[in-house]
């Protein structure tokens, strides 16, 4: 295949893919996602079924790499990430807020109600995000050593917010803030 028959294959990937994560969404705005059939999506993504099939396996195969998708453009929204390196305690205090108040996630159709048992990979997505973005935008030259700490200080700041709703966001940030000092040191 020639590199220009190449680009417009994969243009068409992308506009096809586009428009199934568009129907999805504008679905999802009505229903949770396993009301939603292929058949219905293809028609509101006017595409068919077979093209449907060409990209993933299922309905909840969609959800997740949709789910994937809409996690990392949250991500991109944070534009603190910076900070870890600079002021961790600031970097801390900010992420625990966003995580607690959710106005990243007011009306998100992925969260809502019906979906919940579909996005319980939500939060370790989002941190996964995050740290890749923190990673691709470091102001020095990362080691491997430095990319392992660093996504093990996401896995586990999503822990903590996800699961220890029982201490204050006070002791959640001071905890993700000492971690960062020690292992970024």
């Amino acid at each position: 295949m020639t590199e220009t028959a190449e680009k417009k294959t994969d243009l068409r990937v992308v506009k096809t893919k586009r428009a199934i994560y568009a129907a999805l969404e504008r679905l999802l705005h009505k229903k949770s996602i396993d009301k939603i059939t292929v058949a219905e999506l293809s028609r509101e993504a006017m595409i068919n079924k077979g093209t449907f099939y060409l990209h993933y396996t299922d309905i909840f195969d969609l959800f997740q790499q949709a789910l994937k998708l809409h996690m990392q453009e949250i991500a991109d929204r944070i534009d603190f990430t910076d900070m870890l390196f600079t002021d961790p305690d600031n970097f801390s205090d900010r992420l625990v807020s966003i995580s607690k108040a959710r106005p990243l996630f007011s009306d998100d159709v992925f969260l809502q109600e019906g979906n919940r048992v579909y996005c319980q990979n939500a939060q370790f997505l989002l941190c996964e995000s995050l740290a890749e973005n923190v990673i691709a935008n470091a102001p020095k030259e990362l080691t491997s050593l430095d990319t392992a700490k660093l996504r093990y200080i996401f896995a586990g700041a999503g822990s903590l917010l996800r699961y220890n709703t029982a201490i204050s966001s006070e002791e959640i940030s001071a905890i993700i803030s000492s971690v960062i000092r020690v292992l970024m040191a």
